[in-house]
């Protein structure tokens, strides 16, 4: 679950878009490109950076969407017309200094950026994401850091759901088709300020859909979990307005083989709340996740990782880099988490 790439939902439901439907068959890489059949997509990165020396630690999010327009949405010069939108988030944590920036892009299809089709290939003004063989290379900035990562592709992707599909509510159409690298080794450069040399480890979520949250839904929590033992962990919660899980809320295990494990809908999140001095959301911070007879603490690195975006939607979330306890309080491994709905409903937001 992203943030911003579910806020069109009330535009698009109407709209002839192909529905993520069970029994697809997925080809990659020709999967890992854009599907302009369908209205929303996204190609969401994140990652545990470390200097050489392994003394400093960052932590990084980059996420490229592609929103459909609805027929007739477009009030642009006609010379200018679009079909299709693309939004960009991009945010660092520099958890020695305790400080958290982010940027934002917004543009339509065409030069200033564009999401290839049968090939992983975006670009949104300056950043850019490409998949040239084994490796997925980043080039993005957030203020006057700039940041060129190389993420090492070890096999196939996970593809998460049952039949191809995953289902996030009572309604059929509410699915989308969910592909994730859990543990993508990482290297690369960070150039401003300060210049590092750094290596660590990301995620890369690919997920596209025509319509995702149901009636009732108001917002949602998401974490990508990479523990020690090799084990990955995928879990979404959804909210509904008064405040309790939606049965169609989901954690899954992937091995250390890279392999869907297991799945299931009964799991506890729960925690907090640490409150935002910015927006005065109440978010459930550090999260507590229960679920396969295991418990594990989801602490942030640095408690104020929220986004208040100003361009598409404006929507404010939280989004950041955790360290992992397991149920004894020891460090188990590394996540990052996204809470939605907290600041604001997102129901209704279009």
């Amino acid at each position: 679950m992203k943030a911003a790439a579910l806020l069109l939902s009330a535009l698009i439901a109407a709209q002839p878009f192909q529905p993520a439907r069970p029994g697809r068959r997925f080809q990659f890489p020709a999967d890992h490109g854009s599907h302009p059949a369908f209205a929303t997509e996204w190609w969401y990165f994140t990652g545990h950076l470390w200097s050489a020396d392994g003394a400093r630690r960052y932590g990084y999010q980059l996420t490229f969407f592609r929103e459909a327009l609805p027929a007739g949405t477009w009030r642009g010069s006609p010379a200018w017309r679009t079909d299709q939108i693309h939004l960009a988030h991009a945010a660092l944590t520099d958890v020695g200094r305790g400080a958290f920036r982010f940027d934002e892009r917004l543009n339509r299809e065409g030069i200033p950026a564009s999401a290839a089709t049968g090939r992983l290939e975006l670009r949104n003004a300056s950043w850019t994401a490409r998949m040239e063989g084994a490796s997925i290379h980043l080039a993005f900035s957030v203020g006057d850091a700039d940041l060129d990562l190389d993420l090492a592709v070890p096999g196939p992707p996970v593809v998460f759901g049952e039949d191809g599909v995953v289902r996030k509510g009572d309604d059929p159409a509410a699915a989308s088709h969910y592909v994730t690298f859990p543990r993508l080794a990482t290297r690369g450069s960070l150039k401003g300020p300060v210049t590092e040399t750094l290596h660590g480890l990301s995620w890369m979520d690919h997920e596209f859909s025509s319509s995702q949250l149901s009636r009732g839904q108001v917002g949602w929590d998401w974490a990508g979990i990479q523990l020690r033992d090799g084990r990955s962990l995928m879990m979404y919660r959804l909210r509904r307005a008064d405040g309790s899980q939606d049965p169609w809320s989901l954690v899954s295990e992937v091995d250390p083989a890279g392999r869907l494990a297991r799945a299931t809908r009964a799991f506890r999140l729960q925690g907090g709340p640490w409150r935002s001095p910015r927006s005065g959301a109440a978010y459930p911070l550090p999260l507590r996740l229960e679920a396969f007879g295991d418990t594990w603490t989801l602490a942030p690195l640095v408690p104020g990782q929220e986004l208040a975006t100003r361009l598409g939607p404006r929507i404010t979330y939280w989004e950041g880099a955790c360290r992992v306890l397991d149920a004894q309080g020891r460090e188990a491994g590394d996540a990052y988490v996204e809470l939605t709905g907290y600041a604001h409903s997102m129901a209704g937001r279009f």
